[in-house]
């Protein structure tokens, strides 16, 4: 029975842990802040609820909502978590220049006061970081290693990856390595 190839697994990559975080962290604010205010209001001055010193109606819980599902949407590699780390950033980056430019409102919809700048200067600094560190640092070769299983028939498989330098792949006959017992007649 032979078993079915799989890449080798990667190491986990500092964005992919800030995706992580972030995402969830983001999420279940978006549904607390559901909870404790859930109006759309909009327009001039729009205003709030407080949620632990943060601003909050049912516009801005649902830009955290979005914004957790994408940074969750992000896990899966490290390639992905770093562009959902970086888009994210420069989203929020721009969402702080506006709110530190106006001051009490992003765009008519989501109420925002020095807090929220506050925490979108500290959220935009973790995501472009983790984004610029989680570069792929392994060669070609080795990202797309792959690992195949031994099989029970004593025989393995040889080649590149399985501690065996140089050469194709090929399958070598396991040889018994004890010395035969010989028999006096």
């Amino acid at each position: 029975m032979s078993a079915k190839p799989q890449l080798a697994p990667q190491p986990v990559a500092p964005a992919q842990i800030v995706a992580g975080i972030l995402g969830a962290a983001l999420v279940v604010a978006g549904l607390v802040g559901l909870a404790v205010d859930s109006s759309f209001d909009s327009g001039a001055g729009v205003q709030g609820e407080k949620l632990l010193g943060l601003e909050v109606n049912g516009w801005h819980n649902l830009v955290h909502l979005a914004s957790g599902l994408l940074l969750l949407a992000g896990l899966g590699s490290n390639r992905r978590a770093r562009n959902v780390c970086r888009l994210f950033g420069f989203m929020y980056l721009i969402v702080t220049i506006v709110g530190l430019a106006d001051g009490n409102d992003l765009f008519g919809l989501l109420p925002i006061n020095a807090a929220d700048n506050v925490l979108h200067v500290a959220l935009v600094l973790v995501a472009l970081w983790a984004a610029a560190v989680s570069k792929d640092r392994r060669d070609v070769v080795a990202r797309d290693r792959v690992v195949v299983a031994e099989r029970d028939t004593g025989e393995r498989i040889v080649g590149p990856g399985s501690g065996h330098v140089g050469g194709p792949r090929a399958i070598q006959p396991r040889t018994d390595r004890r010395l035969a017992v010989k028999k006096h007649p």
